[in-house]
């Protein structure tokens, strides 16, 4: 297809030399004798389109043929025809593919009846086999069964046994802040309750000498004594170092002792014991998980045996109407091979078959096409495909119908990948188009995208912009493109002074955009004829 694009030509690159060096911002210009063109700075409608030749093309487009060669005997279809997908569109001579079917099917017939020929019962030896298998298994799940109750109970103290070693590492009475005196308490015993928590131990006066009081894991009162006295109910004992403690002193018990120096081996092994107690218990579940299983399928196999038929005669004759079943599917595959079947809802654009001639495997033989679903498909150049984007307008026209029967369309996709055609790097642009009967696939169709549009902004012809070349301000060193055009100062006398511009838009029409350094009414010099 061929590409062409509306392209902006900027006329000239003028060095001015300007007096005063690069900074100035304009200098006047006197006209001698030269033929000048002027035009006036307007506030205009632009537009910016990029052209396309694309062609219509079907959103179905299959070209059909037939899997295998042969005699064609009937094509059921002529140009033009809609069919739904399934429909038989042409077919071959089928008397060989039809033999080969009826063959396999006999083999087929003849597999299931040997089945059924050897349905018997298994033997009294087999049955014996298979009964010694279960038991066996039912022993094996006896024994797994035992053994994780062994090793639950086993790793259930090994983990409390832990689990009170970290409790009871290191125990001691840590003074409250504000006791009298230097008395000290120390714990012994070994604490044989599971909860976590503290004791707080109180002394308090009697008539009858001095005695503790203790709260929070268990509320008990003991005397106070050089000797160890009972901490309750759950084996520990307080020695005091002195039998004369002053009263209000107290002293607290922290289970487990965070701030032990052996805590944090105890609590390390009492994970790793709480870690074995899981591992072994989910090792002896999986022994008896392992062992069900075994038994389920020696049970199975002693059903099997029990039947009326032999597995392994079951087996082979299964085996035979499997191997009899893949013949009659691949006899089936021959004989459909012979037809054309529509893939697909369509119409038919082409049929290059006739009955009696001989059909070539994999040919072209009939052509489907969606003629109600119909797109355009173009290649545009990398120069312009910057511009278009999915949504946008297009503009269409159709060699066949003439250029005065103008048709709307839009761009639905724009290919990510590239095509080089005649040298060229091109992407495919796809543009919708409503289902008219006269667009046809094929036809040639050349379209127009609106890439752009701003109305109303100031406008002048793009050969009146100049550029030239300014050094750098930072070091000195290289240059940029400055764009000025040349302002009309008088009208009689064709002076005029240059003014720097910021362009926009590159519109159709050779016009330009002006987005700073013009005011609406200026007049511009497009020309100058020496």
């Amino acid at each position: 297809m061929k590409i062409f694009t509306k392209k902006r030509v900027v006329w000239g690159v003028v060095i001015l030399a300007v007096l005063g060096g690069a900074g100035a911002y304009f200098k006047a210009k006197k006209n001698s004798g030269q033929s000048m063109q002027v035009e006036a700075v307007a506030r205009q409608n632009l537009k910016q389109t990029v052209l396309a030749t694309g062609q219509v093309v079907s959103g179905t487009d299959l070209s059909l043929g037939f899997k295998g060669s042969g005699i064609v005997q009937k094509v059921y279809v002529k140009e033009g025809d809609k069919v739904k997908a399934g429909a038989v569109l042409a077919a071959l001579d089928q008397k060989d593919q039809s033999a080969a079917l009826t063959s396999a099917q006999g083999a087929l017939a003849q597999a299931k009846a040997g089945l059924q020929k050897i349905l018997a019962g298994a033997s009294n030896e087999d049955v014996a086999v298979a009964q010694r298998a279960v038991d066996a298994a039912q022993t094996a799940l006896d024994n797994a069964s035992s053994n994780l109750e062994n090793v639950k109970k086993q790793q259930s103290v090994l983990a409390g046994n832990a689990y009170g070693t970290l409790l009871n590492s290191g125990l001691a009475a840590i003074p409250v802040t504000g006791n009298a005196g230097s008395e000290t308490v120390t714990v012994s015993g070994f604490y044989t309750g599971t909860e976590q928590g503290q004791y707080k131990v109180t002394v308090y006066a009697t008539g009858g000498g001095l005695k503790f009081h203790c709260e929070g894991l268990e509320n008990a009162d003991g005397k106070v004594d050089t000797v160890p006295q009972p901490l309750g109910s759950k084996g520990l004992y307080l020695q005091f170092s002195s039998s004369q403690v002053p009263a209000n002193n107290a002293w607290t018990i922290s289970i487990p002792n965070a701030s032990a120096s052996t805590y944090a081996a105890s609590y390390a092994a009492y994970q790793a014991a709480l870690q074995t107690q899981k591992v072994s218990v989910d090792t002896a579940q999986a022994q008896v998980s392992a062992s069900q299983a075994a038994l389920d399928q020696a049970q199975a196999a002693l059903n099997l045996k029990k039947a009326a038929a032999r597995p392994a005669d079951i087996e082979a004759a299964q085996a035979q109407i499997l191997s009899a079943q893949g013949q009659v599917e691949a006899a089936q595959a021959s004989l459909e091979n012979t037809f054309i079947r529509a893939p697909s809802d369509g119409t038919v654009t082409g049929v290059d078959v006739k009955a009696g001639e001989q059909a070539t495997a994999l040919k072209e033989a009939v052509v489907l096409q969606d003629v109600g679903n119909l797109h355009i498909e173009a290649n545009v150049s990398e120069a312009n495909i910057a511009q278009i984007n999915a949504g946008q307008k297009v503009d269409v026209t159709f060699d066949a119908l003439g250029p005065d029967r103008h048709f709307q369309a839009a761009v639905q996709t724009v290919n990510p990948a590239s095509t080089v055609v005649s040298g060229v790097v091109n992407y495919k642009v796809t543009a919708s188009l409503d289902n008219i009967g006269e667009i046809k696939p094929g036809m040639t169709a050349n379209m127009s995208v609106l890439a752009g549009e701003k109305d109303g902004v100031l406008a002048v012809p793009s050969r009146a912009i100049l550029t030239r070349n300014v050094a750098s301000a930072s070091s000195g060193a290289g240059s940029s493109a400055e764009k000025f055009v040349r302002v009309i100062d008088d009208p009689v006398k064709k002076t005029y002074h240059e003014v720097p511009v910021t362009t926009g838009m590159e519109a159709d029409g050779g016009l330009v955009e002006i987005t700073s350094g013009l005011n609406e009414g200026q007049e511009v010099v497009s020309y100058i004829k020496q």
